[in-house]
């Protein structure tokens, strides 16, 4: 007793006194635990640096410009981290029901949680080309529909891609591709299209083989081995030169004379065709036109005539077109020309036979052309002539130009590879040393020469890029696109990258350099950022599409070492993030339907393609710890739904168990606890999209999750697992016999919310939870107390609001009896036994170590202080 207080000699008004101050002490202590609570859970939370995020937000909408610092976290994000970078690793209330000790947070591959984003953040509409440079985003930002129109094309076009790879078979992507790019108008140069045709001849890929039993058919990653030997003197890397270097000649030469025949069918009356319309009459009509347009050769030079015939000029333009066997039919049945040039019959006729001539024919014409060359008078010697000696002789190989005739950059690349030669290296004489590698230098010294960055000609980027595909240099190609045209680079990469034809680098060195180069200075590209950046875009909105393109970073698997060790990883640690980044779990990751049946996710459907040890174990896994950020989240309904598709049924009662005990502590006559709902699985998103499904079709699509009453959803997963032993065993008694308890508690409050108050006081009892039976009975009230401490937290946790509840019914069910127009001794007796029951909930809060809400024993004081004076 305080030393101010009178002393009082009245004891039961002293203890009424201490009871009162007894009171007042606890419900100051639970008030200020709760602020305690409060303020650590804030400081936790919302522990901000709040300049950092207004710039953010104002970048986002564009009221402020984006800064280096800003661009460059963009590729980061914290795993450790919430809502503009909250932290996460203390959830709110999460002690609430039974959770697996092992950890989920941990990464699926054993790298840690705490790296940098292999995905990197999503970005705006428009500023997909940011991935390369700010020179292509101003080039491609003016048409943003048409470029997410191409970017769509194409992602149909990478589905397919890989649905052929499921399924084993063969896809000519090159074909698809180019069709595309044929397809979607825009305001890139036609070399694009043009390099994807080269690609296919340097490949030899046919859009109508499908079975890779059949003769020709290319299968995935064919020409890797040989294309990434680095011994320049192997078999196998002869053997790719010599493959790009006939294929690219064979395509230049295919599409000169379609140019040609393009020419004649414009120009009929001046190419005056007519006759058979045969190879070389075709190539004579269009020397004629050419004649007739004065554009064979300058003004003052001569050429030759046969009969009718520039003979030179149309040897040449047989040559240019690829046919050599024709040029050498002419040569030999032309008695004017054997007559005026016998030993070039020979010369011509051998070289039809293999491309080339054998050393002693070499030596002799190559005198031949150097005696020319010096002796000739000026203007006397037709060049088309000496074109010729040039190509059959592989004269003069420092000066790889013709002279004396007009040509443009395809003419000068085809006269490259017309001469180029890949041998091994070993057997050539000093003096004949040109190929492949030559080219490519003469390629570089031309790009840094004439393409420099930033001063090319409108489109001009288009023909610099056509000469490192023809040229082989494929990385640099796909690099230097990617400046210009970003979304044509990164699929030129992919195709490049299907066929084994791209070098790639180790995304966890390379980081966000795109093209860098091996410890032998040979070009490589770092194809899994070239991918995941790719994705920034669009991956929100069109989550397929993203994990096809994830997907193709498992094509390098297949390389040696650690390399294809890494590239495997990123793949999968690209899914793993992407499906923590979305909620499109039912998607990515399947679905349950009404009757329980499983709908496989996308990742499922193409485990085939991810190259897994343990797909079952990597499913599991990554479910679970998407379920497990799902649950960190809030979102129940997602990780009831992930937790059931990983098996751990279990796991999902908890989760169930805290969402019913959250919905039971909701005050009455509150708003009721809704949760939030997965995203759409496929099939319902067929019905939210207005397509036809058939009532059975409709009942059974609909997911279990898909609801946002807790009660609702509880109550389906329930009878899910009630009707399944498999799923039944696999649940502990306790969670389960919860859930029925708790969905017990929400029907006895939503009877009490109903105005039933004997009916819920009857089922609140049915619970056994409160001494509503002990009739006075101390002994009876203690064992209830000493019970209510083995309860789970759930069910304990609410065991104030049951209190409370009861007191109302008992209360307002007491009201209503004494408001009879007669009164009995019945009613006298019902009263009597719910003010016992009062009695009783009063020695129970006192005796229950389980701290309760400072509300109850207000509640109590009041229901005491009011039926005492009834």
């Amino acid at each position: 007793m305080r030393d101010d207080e009178p002393f009082d000699p009245d004891n039961q008004k002293f203890l009424r006194r201490m009871q009162q101050r007894g009171r007042d002490v606890m419900i100051a202590d639970s008030f200020a635990r709760v602020r305690r609570d409060f303020d650590a859970f804030l400081e936790e939370k919302v522990n901000l640096n709040w300049d950092e995020q207004r710039h953010k937000i104002f970048e986002h909408f564009g009221l402020a410009p984006k800064s280096e610092a800003s661009a460059d976290r963009l590729g980061e994000t914290t795993r450790d981290s919430g809502a503009f970078g909250a932290s996460k690793s203390v959830r709110f209330g999460a002690d609430l029901g039974q959770r697996p000790a092992s950890s989920t947070r941990r990464s699926v591959f054993g790298r840690s949680a705490l790296s940098k984003s292999v995905i990197g953040s999503t970005i705006s509409g428009g500023d997909a080309a940011q991935i390369f440079s700010p020179t292509a985003s101003s080039l491609q930002a003016a048409d943003t529909r048409f470029l997410r129109e191409k970017m769509g094309h194409f992602a149909t076009k990478v589905q397919r891609l890989n649905e052929a790879r499921s399924q084993e078979r063969a896809f000519p992507v090159l074909h698809e591709f180019a069709e595309t790019e044929k397809l979607t108008i825009s305001d890139v140069p036609r070399q694009l299209f043009e390099a994807y045709q080269a690609l296919i001849s340097i490949t030899d890929e046919n859009p109508n083989i499908v079975d890779f039993a059949e003769p020709g058919a290319i299968k995935e990653r064919q020409f890797s081995q040989d294309y990434l030997d680095e011994n320049v003197n192997s078999n196998e890397s002869v053997r790719m030169r010599k493959r790009i270097v006939e294929g690219s000649r064979r395509y230049l030469e295919q599409a000169f004379y379609r140019e040609i025949e393009n020419a004649i069918a414009k120009n009929p009356r001046e190419a005056q065709l007519g006759g058979i319309p045969s190879i070389t009459n075709k190539i004579r009509a269009y020397i004629r036109l050419k004649a007739a347009r004065k554009d064979l050769a300058p003004d003052g030079i001569e050429l030759q005539m046969v009969d009718q015939d520039y003979c030179w000029v149309l040897i040449f333009y047989l040559l240019r077109c690829g046919f050599v066997s024709e040029a050498a039919e002419y040569v030999s049945t032309d008695q004017g020309f054997r007559s005026m040039d016998y030993k070039f019959v020979t010369y011509m006729t051998t070289y039809a036979q293999q491309r080339r001539l054998p050393r002693d024919l070499q030596q002799k014409i190559n005198g031949e052309y150097q005696q020319r060359l010096r002796n000739a008078p000026e203007n006397t010697v037709d060049p088309y002539r000496m074109a010729c000696y040039k190509i059959i002789g592989r004269c003069d190989l420092s000066q790889r130009r013709l002279e004396g005739m007009s040509q443009g950059v395809e003419d000068w690349m085809w006269l490259q590879f017309t001469l180029a030669r890949e041998d091994s290296r070993a057997e050539e004489i000093a003096g004949d040393m040109f190929g492949l590698q030559e080219i490519q230098q003469d390629i570089s010294e031309i790009g840094q020469r004439i393409f420099v960055k930033g001063q090319e000609a409108a489109g001009g980027y288009g023909t610099y890029f056509l000469l490192q595909i023809l040229g082989g240099m494929f990385e640099h190609a796909v690099s230097y696109l990617g400046n210009y045209a970003p979304i044509n680079a990164v699929h030129f990469g992919i195709a490049l990258d299907y066929y084994g034809l791209l070098r790639v680098s180790d995304y966890y060195t390379s980081g966000e350099e795109l093209l860098s180069f091996t410890t032998k200075q040979l070009p490589q590209i770092n194809f899994a950022f070239l991918i995941t950046q790719y994705t920034r875009e669009f991956r929100t909105g069109n989550v397929e599409a993203a994990v096809d393109y994830f997907t193709l970073i498992c094509l390098n698997a297949d390389l040696p070492g650690e390399l294809g060790k890494s590239q495997a990883s990123v793949c999968h640690e690209a899914l793993r993030e992407f499906i923590l980044e979305t909620r499109d779990f039912a998607k990515l990751l399947g679905d349950i339907k009404s009757d329980g049946t499983r709908i496989r996710g996308a990742i499922e459907q193409r485990l085939k393609l991810i190259k897994l040890d343990d797909q079952e174990e990597f499913l599991r896994t990554i479910t679970v710890q998407a379920a497990a950020v799902a649950d960190d989240k809030g979102l129940t309904a997602d990780a009831v739904l992930l937790y059931h598709l990983a098996e751990d049924y279990d796991n999902v009662v908890v989760i169930l168990n805290r969402s019913l005990s959250d919905a039971v502590a909701v005050n009455l006559g509150s708003a009721a606890l809704r949760l939030q709902q997965p995203k759409p699985g496929a099939a319902q998103q067929t019905q939210r999209d207005g397509q036809q499904v058939t009532p059975a079709e409709a009942a059974s699509s609909f997911s279990l999750t898909s609801v946002e009453d807790p009660v609702t959803l509880a109550q389906n997963m329930i009878g899910l697992y009630n009707t399944n032993a498999m799923y039944y065993q696999k649940i502990h008694p306790i969670n389960r016999e919860a859930c029925g308890i708790l969905l017990r508690m929400m029907d006895a409050k939503s009877k009490v919310e109903a105005g039933k108050w004997a009916q819920a006081l009857d089922d609140i009892n049915n619970l056994q939870i409160l001494p509503l039976s002990a009739r006075g009975s101390v002994a009876y009230t203690r064992s209830a107390a000493q019970a209510f401490s083995a309860l789970p937290a759930v069910i304990a946790r609410n065991g104030g609001n049951l209190i409370m509840w009861s007191i109302t019914c008992i209360s307002r069910e007491r009201e209503r009896l004494q408001q009879g127009v007669y009164e009995n001794d019945m009613r006298q007796s019902l009263a009597d036994q719910l003010l016992s029951m009062a009695k009783d909930l009063m020695v129970f809060a006192g005796m229950i170590k389980y701290k309760l809400p400072p509300g109850v024993y207000e509640a109590l004081a009041k229901a005491a202080g009011d039926m005492a004076g009834v």
